[in-house]
């Protein structure tokens, strides 16, 4: 079963079950992977794990800014709301890295790349977002490139 055809699945149980949140969620998740195949040009051919992960970190990373957005303004309520949707989307990402986890692989990355100064910190960033796909949160990987960089 592709990751695809278990959203669908989950979505047709949430939807029996009357959960709210994992329906609404994951109907808004649905639409936005027929967006990007739309926007692809194909809309007719079942997207693979790959491109399912893509959408799923693009929500997952619009979920936290979010929530840092709500929390600033007092907004609890809202904040809440998108960590509820936050928590059913992460179900459907690979376990996330610790920064324990992601230390040495950083290491690894700036000694490969050879970055020296914050100007190149993409570098060090290019080869980790594929590494690293799905499984860190790339805000996070950055502050650790940053702090590797300049000491």
């Amino acid at each position: 079963m592709t990751l695809y055809e278990k959203i669908i699945a989950d979505f047709t149980d949430a939807c029996k079950a009357r959960d709210a949140v994992k329906r609404g969620t994951l109907a808004m998740l649905k639409s936005a992977i027929q967006n990007k195949a739309i926007e692809k040009g194909t809309k007719d051919i079942p997207p693979t794990d790959d491109e399912v992960m893509d959408v799923i970190g693009s929500e997952v990373k619009k979920r936290r800014d979010s929530i840092t957005q709500f929390r600033a303004a007092q907004r609890h309520e809202l904040a809440d709301k998108e960590e509820q949707e936050l928590a059913v989307l992460m179900v459907y990402l690979p376990a996330q890295l610790t920064e324990d986890e992601l230390v040495p692989l950083v290491a690894d990355a700036v000694m490969r790349s050879g970055a020296s100064s914050e100007k190149e910190m993409g570098k060090v960033l290019g080869l980790l977002s594929k590494e690293l796909k799905g499984r860190a949160d790339m805000a996070l990987v950055a502050q650790i490139v940053k702090k590797k960089i300049l000491g």
